[in-house]
């Protein structure tokens, strides 16, 4: 019996994640309706966290959906609807936004459970400071779900998309240590529960002050996916390939999640960013003032595919030479 090597054994592991492999049906969903849906190609739209509508202002408006699973809204009803705030106030700031709207779809048959889940989305609304103004509730449903909506603002000058990360720009994990495995969602990393909604909004705005500033080429919020997918997704929308250092993502981990646990984890107040080696110094002042930690855990290259690397030993793990794994090609590339 051949052993594998430890690399051999996280890439099999990460390729049978679901918060990964689940993601493989996205390329022909995105493509269906970009070609045939009124308008599908509009720029900074399907592909991204959230979708970048022009005005005549200043100003874009900035549009992102996420629906939580029928497990999580069943057996932790009030973490689903607390969770599906946070999912949608990720995309907006991960796009160097302000969250302005909330909206949501509700449905459920156990009267419980959908107290529970609109205890959740209340305050979830209030941790985030996001109004719910909108909502669809059936209570008579023979499944059980909550989809959330949310809107938010960016200067035009300042949105950050999935898609600009570019040859030798450095890849790096904002995250907040101070926090714990999820108790509704053991592969996530919560650092809300018990904060203030101060103490949330001051490390997510982080990314309005680096938007602002004009210091990253791309952006994406840590997703079920975990680093390594959102990464991936980052580098194939990018148009570009890359390599991820699982030695410098391993020291980032907190003590008690193994490294198995950690390159799968979605990470609450956690985002993955690009930028030049220039730019490094700004963005590790800015980070930390917001209470966030920042770590260079990998970087972009030429190739059409993402590398995960241990020690000395190296694999592919996407291949985008032969076409979309996670999503087409950015149009606006």
């Amino acid at each position: 019996m051949v052993r594998l090597s430890r690399l051999d054994g996280i890439l099999k592991l990460l390729l049978s994640f679901d918060g990964i492999s689940r993601k493989f049906v996205l390329p022909s969903i995105i493509d269906k309706l970009r070609q045939e849906s009124f308008n599908g190609n509009t720029p900074h739209g399907l592909g991204e966290d959230s979708a970048a509508i022009g005005t005549e202002s200043d100003e874009v408006v900035l549009l992102t959906t996420d629906g939580i699973v029928e497990d999580l809204c069943l057996n932790y009803p009030r973490a689903a609807g607390f969770n599906a705030v946070l999912a949608n106030m990720m995309d907006i700031y991960a796009a160097g936004g302000t969250p302005t709207s909330f909206a949501v779809a509700l449905s459920y048959s156990d009267p419980e459970i959908g107290d529970a889940l609109l205890d959740g989305l209340i305050s979830g609304s209030q941790t985030f400071r996001v109004p719910i103004v909108r909502g669809h509730t059936n209570p008579h449903s023979t499944s059980t779900y909550v989809v959330g909506s949310a809107t938010g603002t960016v200067m035009k000058e300042d949105l950050l998309t999935a898609g600009g990360a570019k040859d030798g720009d450095l890849l790096l994990l904002l995250f907040d240590r101070i926090g714990r495995r999820g108790e509704s969602y053991t592969l996530g990393w919560d650092s809300v529960t018990g904060r203030s909604s101060d103490e949330v909004v001051q490390r997510l705005s982080v990314m309005n002050e680096l938007a602002h500033n004009q210091l990253l080429t791309a952006a994406k919020d840590v997703s079920v996916a975990g680093v390594i997918g959102t990464a991936g997704m980052m580098f194939e929308y990018s148009g570009c390939g890359g390599i991820l250092d699982l030695d410098a993502l391993d020291s980032t981990r907190p003590n008690d999640i193994p490294l198995d646990d950690w390159v799968r984890m979605f990470i609450s107040l956690g985002f993955l960013v690009a930028t030049s080696d220039e730019n490094l110094p700004e963005v590790e002042r800015i980070t930390k003032k917001h209470g966030l930690s920042i770590s260079v855990v990998g970087a972009a290259d030429s190739s059409k595919s993402v590398k995960l690397k241990l020690g000395n030993e190296e694999r592919v793990i996407f291949d985008f030479s032969e076409g979309g794994v996670f999503t087409p090609k950015n149009l606006n590339t």
